[in-house]
């Protein structure tokens, strides 16, 4: 069905009064249906018979008409994700009266569109205060309560630059040194971004619409320190939640997370049974049949959404 959409103009119209006619012409934004409204860029939008422009950054997009009464057609070409679905309008198809006689001006129309992308459009970096010469690199940690040597350390990055396919989709580290273990994901996909229940939804730091990222997939866990247990292959599945809030005082500080942000992992050897074959587990009761992350002390996890406003597919 076609959804008939009344673009207000006037065959003349004054811009600032200075004079300057004001185009006939169709705008507005290409946008993800998620609580972000995450624009997509690089999405072609087509009036037939007219001619075609691809969304900015923003997901805005602009294209002039003649200045003549007339029906067009206005639909999205290249540069959508594979699996996308057209909220509003229901259907990859739009018509747009235009005429003379409607007033000077132009109402913007956004296409509201649904994907996995969408669910999965940002992206993780986390540590900052242990450097490890394991994993040559900088890991948050979950100390034992008294301050000493760390229980955990972990540090990472997932979905960099809101890429599946760069880096495998990142890498992340967990060193459980009790148990002198080092589990390292290599190829790691994004199972959603959301909100947490109970408090303002969004990041601050730095801003963006989410505050809580799940994240999947398999790697390699191998004993340290002496312990010369390798469980090759294994698979994992992770929370972090970033809940630096407004006023938060370590918003800004690379410590920022510390005893704010929460963590979740799991890493099991049966992709079928993840809870029966649990090898490496983070979690407040111990429980892995539920999700409880524990909140870490030192460290700042953060989620980002620069560059997922399309980011490319798998």
């Amino acid at each position: 069905m076609k959804r008939i959409i009344a673009v207000l103009f006037a065959s003349i119209c004054v811009l600032y009064g200075a004079g300057a006619a004001l185009g006939w012409h169709v705008s507005g934004k290409v946008l993800c249906n998620d609580v972000g409204k995450t624009p997509l860029d690089g999405v072609t939008v087509i009036v037939e018979g007219i001619g075609q422009t691809v969304t900015d950054a923003n997901g805005s997009y602009y294209l002039g008409l003649p200045d003549v009464n007339a029906t067009y057609t206005e639909r999205l070409g290249e540069g959508l994700p594979p699996d996308a679905g057209f909220v509003d309008p229901t259907s990859n198809e739009l018509s747009l009266d235009i005429n003379s006689s409607t007033s000077c001006g132009q109402k913007s129309f956004d296409w509201l569109i649904s994907s996995s992308i969408c669910e999965r459009a940002c992206w993780l970096t986390g540590g900052g205060v242990k450097f490890s010469p394991i994993t040559n690199s900088r890991l948050a940690e979950i100390t034992n309560g008294n301050g000493n040597q760390p229980v955990h350390s972990f540090g990472g990055n997932v979905n960099p630059g809101c890429s599946p396919v760069a880096g495998e989709g990142g890498q992340w580290n967990h060193i459980a040194h009790a148990l002198k273990l080092h589990f390292q994901g290599t190829a790691i996909q994004v199972v959603r971004c959301g909100n947490i229940p109970g408090i303002p939804e969004g990041s601050e730091s730095p801003i963006t619409p989410f505050n809580f990222i799940e994240f999947e997939g398999t790697g390699i866990l191998k004993g340290i320190s002496g312990n010369k247990a390798d469980y090759g292959m294994v698979h994992f599945f992770a929370r972090a939640e970033d809940r630096n809030e407004p006023g938060n005082e370590k918003a800004n500080d690379n410590n920022g997370g510390s005893t704010v942000d929460h963590y979740f992992l799991n890493v099991f050897s049966n992709p079928s049974d993840p809870v029966g074959s649990s090898l490496l587990l983070v979690d407040v009761d111990g429980n892995a049949a539920t999700i409880d992350p524990i909140t870490i002390t030192g460290g700042n996890l953060q989620l980002h959404i620069s560059s997922c406003s399309n980011p490319p597919t798998p």
